[in-house]
């Protein structure tokens, strides 16, 4: 396996953003739906209110977190199973500004909801008509503890600096394996990055094809992500290319000369123009076989 030395051009970031769900179990609506249906195995059915049904005051937080969650993953390469996630070094100053954007509108949204939260609860008591149960709502001065927005960073770990008061040779066994790990980690992230990059060519050869009904030219409808997503493609390749992977950097070039100068209404219109990207899109997708 490959050696990557990453400690110096990458760190880890984690992101932790907790919500006030709005969720409740509803046991007597639950064993009442149990029993009319006659289900004789425990845990059968589960129903659960939806405390602010047909508000959508804090369906604005939630979509928020969503694009939040949406920019890290799309910024970043998966780097272990707990969410941890690894970013480019050249990254960091855009990334933690983006960051931080996002947690002072979070608590801003969050302000607003906490403000009116006391006459939603109010409202709601004629909305869930029997359902409704005061004791499922937080009180007014806890529910803003339950929301909260963290970022940590930490370096990459090197296994050079593993220290541990144990046997020599157990401590280069664990040496030894923790760079393993850490290389393959470092290859799986790439590997993440070349399918996204795969993914979103093969769903550009397929939008920019066109069929032909009775002899007459069909070309396939796509949407303007189908454009916008390949330059940020190109955007990302070049900096979430970590390991300076030549496959990866001769892609992203042929992409990029494949789109440049391209607007969304010559791949619409012009049959030209969308035979010949996707024609060098294939040939990206033929060449570079991730």
């Amino acid at each position: 396996m490959t050696r990557y030395n990453i400690d110096t051009c990458a760190l880890l970031v984690e992101l932790n953003v907790s919500q006030w769900t709005a969720r409740k179990l509803d046991r007597s609506t639950t064993d009442e739906l149990v029993s009319n249906k006659h289900a004789q195995a425990k845990g059968a059915a589960r129903v659960n209110k939806h405390l602010l049904a047909g508000r959508t005051e804090l369906e604005v937080v939630n979509k928020h977190v969503g694009e939040t969650r949406q920019y890290v993953l799309d910024n970043t390469l998966p780097w272990s199973d707990s969410g941890i996630r690894l970013l480019p070094s050249t990254k960091f100053m855009e990334f933690n500004g983006k960051l931080q954007q996002a947690e002072d509108k979070f608590y801003g949204l969050v302000a607003e909801f906490v403000l009116i939260y006391p006459s939603l609860i109010t409202a709601q008591a004629m909305a869930l008509g029997d359902m409704f149960n005061r004791d499922d709502y937080p009180q007014p001065d806890d529910i803003s503890h339950r929301f909260r927005f963290n970022a940590n960073y930490m370096p990459v770990p090197a296994s050079g600096d593993f220290r541990v008061d144990i046997g020599n040779d157990a401590q280069i066994e664990l040496k030894t394996k923790l760079s393993a790990l850490a290389d393959q980690r470092v290859e799986n992230a790439m590997d993440s990055f070349k399918r996204r990059m795969v993914d979103h060519l093969a769903r550009m050869s397929d939008r920019l094809s066109i069929d032909y009904v009775s002899g007459e030219a069909k070309p396939r409808v796509f949407h303007d992500s189908l454009l916008h997503t390949a330059h940020e493609l190109c955007d990302w390749a070049k900096d979430l290319n970590i390991i300076n992977d030549p496959s990866i950097e001769e892609a992203r070039k042929a992409l990029k000369g494949a789109i440049n100068g391209i607007d969304l209404k010559d791949l619409r219109k012009d049959v030209g123009a969308r035979t010949e990207v996707k024609t060098q899109v294939d040939d990206i997708l033929s060449k570079f076989a991730f």
